[in-house]
C-alpha cells in the first residue's frame, strides 16, 4: 500500500493595500489598476473591494506603487514586520478623468513668467462655505493630543485618506489640518493621521479638502464631491518652486459646472 502523506501550506498576510478613487471614495475607474511592490517577486492578489494581497514578505523596507489610467501614478514606503500592515492609497484624478456630470470642477493651466509649464505644483483647495460641512464632533471635547474623533451629522462619506479642515465654533474658531488614517466604527468613530495639536468642543466642522498635483503640462483639475449646497466658495492654494513659494486664491465653484482659471502665472 501507497503511503500519501497531505501538506497544507497556510500563506501569511503581509501586506493589504486598499485603492480608493479620491473623488469618488470607491474603487478606481476601470480594469487597468496594477499594483507593485519593489524588491520582492511577489505579486498582489486583488479583490473585488479594492484591496491588494501580498502574502509571506520578508520583513524589510519596500517601495509601493500604484498606477491607473485616469489617475495620477502614487508611491509610497512602507515597513513590513512580522505583523500584517494596511496600506490605503487615494488615486487623484487626471485632467482626463471621466466626471460625472453633477460634479463642481476647477479647472487652470500653471504657467511660469516665460509661458513654460510648471511641472512641481502642489494644490489644495479647502471648502469655505460652512453649509458644506461634510460631519461635526460628537464628543464634549477632542482634546489636544487625541488620535481618535467621534463624529455625527454626516452629509457624505467618510473615507480613510480624506483630508478636512476642524473648524471650532465661536467668534474667533480654532482650526487645524487633519487626515483621516483609519474608519475605527462606520460613520462615527475615525483614527487620525496625527495627533490633534488643538484642543476642540462638540460641534466643530470638519470641511472638505481636495488636493491635487499638477500634470508635466501644467493642467489641473480640482473636483469637489457631496456637498449640501449648489454653490460655495473654496480658498485655492498652490504651492512651488524649489524654495515652495505659495499663491492663494478665493475660488466660487458651482455644483454641474466648471469654474476655468485659464492660465495662472506663477512668478
Amino acid at each position: 500500500m501507497d503511503h500519501i502523506r497531505v501538506s497544507q501550506f497556510k500563506n501569511r498576510v503581509s501586506l493589504v493595500v486598499y485603492v480608493i478613487d479620491a473623488s469618488t471614495s470607491k474603487t478606481p475607474l476601470g480594469n487597468t489598476t496594477t499594483v507593485y511592490l519593489e524588491g520582492t517577486r511577489s505579486k498582489a492578489i486583488s479583490k473585488s473591494n479594492g484591496s491588494y494581497i501580498f502574502n509571506d514578505l520578508p520583513p524589510g523596507d519596500y517601495r509601493l506603487t500604484v498606477t491607473s489610467e485616469y489617475y495620477f501614478q502614487e508611491q509610497s514606503l512602507i515597513t513590513i514586520g512580522t505583523d500584517n500592515y494596511i496600506e490605503i492609497i487615494q488615486l487623484k484624478p487626471l485632467p482626463s478623468y471621466p466626471f460625472s456630470q453633477g460634479i463642481g470642477l476647477i479647472r487652470a493651466m500653471l504657467q511660469n513668467a516665460a509661458g513654460s509649464p510648471i511641472r512641481d505644483a502642489q494644490l489644495q483647495a479647502t471648502i469655505l462655505t460652512e453649509e458644506c460641512a461634510r460631519a461635526r464632533l460628537m464628543v464634549d471635547q477632542a482634546e489636544k493630543g487625541a488620535m481618535e474623533v467621534t463624529l455625527g451629522s454626516f452629509t457624505g462619506t467618510i473615507a480613510a485618506g480624506d483630508s478636512y479642515i476642524l473648524r471650532g465654533r465661536g467668534a474667533k474658531p480654532s482650526e487645524e489640518y487633519i487626515r483621516i488614517a483609519e474608519v475605527l466604527e462606520h460613520q462615527k468613530r475615525f483614527r487620525l493621521e496625527r495627533k490633534l495639536t488643538k484642543a476642540f468642543t462638540r460641534g466643530a466642522l470638519l470641511l472638505p479638502v481636495q488636493e491635487t498635483r499638477v500634470t508635466e503640462r501644467g493642467e489641473v483639475v480640482i473636483a469637489f464631491r457631496g456637498n449640501r449646497v449648489q454653490a460655495f466658495q473654496t480658498e485655492l492654494m498652490i504651492t512651488y518652486g524649489t524654495d515652495r513659494r505659495a499663491l492663494t486664491k478665493e475660488v466660487f465653484v458651482a455644483e454641474g459646472t466648471t469654474t476655468n482659471l485659464g492660465i495662472v502665472r506663477l512668478t
